[in-house]
């Protein structure tokens, strides 16, 4: 092998093991970042222990401590971790018109399937009323999704779509007081049978929307 080719042979080794090793740090972060909204999500802050995300990660407590100070700051980027996700489903930048985000952001407020960011949403809410010093944190999240919310609502104004005369703060406030709501009833009838069928959902919300349209 000429003398170029086994040095440059000499340094990719070092260099394909660092890449290896950055994807395994990274993947073991996501498993314990997967586990932690998940066990959060299902038991709640006080509940949910630091050594059984790292058991349900498939490692131990030793690499949440290399990541995260203690269960707090793990708590903490959790919820930022979901709160990203939950901002997705807002489809801010879907080609869709406004009043057909919403329709569809209607739609998928209807589930009764295991959902473990909005457990987390949920978790949230009930660990901000126990914990003062924490609220700041879910009031800036929600702060964050309303202004997201705002700017469609204000786009379906513009289009004709909304009255000018309803207040966007309370169509806001309506949108994200469903989006919590509806996952935690939801949930809670899941085994009785008397949450509505999809289509039957999906008709009501239409309707909902388009009696936001000014008055003829």
């Amino acid at each position: 092998m000429p003398a170029s080719d086994h040095g440059d042979a000499q340094r990719s080794g070092p260099d394909r093991r660092g890449d290896q090793d950055d994807h395994d740090h990274a993947a073991v972060a996501q498993r314990l970042m997967e586990s932690a909204i998940r066990t959060f999500g299902d038991k709640g802050y006080q509940s949910a222990s630091v050594s059984e995300i790292a058991r349900e990660a498939g490692t131990t407590a030793d690499a949440v401590y290399a990541r995260w100070s203690d269960k707090r700051e793990l708590f903490d980027a959790a919820f930022r971790e979901a709160a990203e996700r939950r901002m997705l489903l807002l489809i801010k930048n879907a080609p869709e018109a406004a009043t057909s985000k919403l329709a569809m952001l209607g739609d998928n407020l209807l589930t009764t399937h295991r959902d473990n960011t909005r457990d987390l949403w949920i978790e949230a809410c009930a660990h901000a009323m126990r914990d003062e010093g924490w609220r700041p944190m879910l009031t800036t999240a929600l702060d964050v999704e309303a202004s997201e919310l705002s700017e469609i609502v204000e786009e379906a104004k513009a289009a004709g779509d909304i009255d000018h005369d309803l207040s966007t703060t309370a169509i806001v406030f309506m949108c994200q007081s469903l989006g919590l709501g509806s996952h935690l009833v939801a949930r809670s009838l899941a085994d009785n049978g008397s949450e509505p069928d999809a289509d039957g959902w999906s008709r009501f919300v239409g309707r909902l929307i388009r009696g936001l349209a000014p008055r003829a």
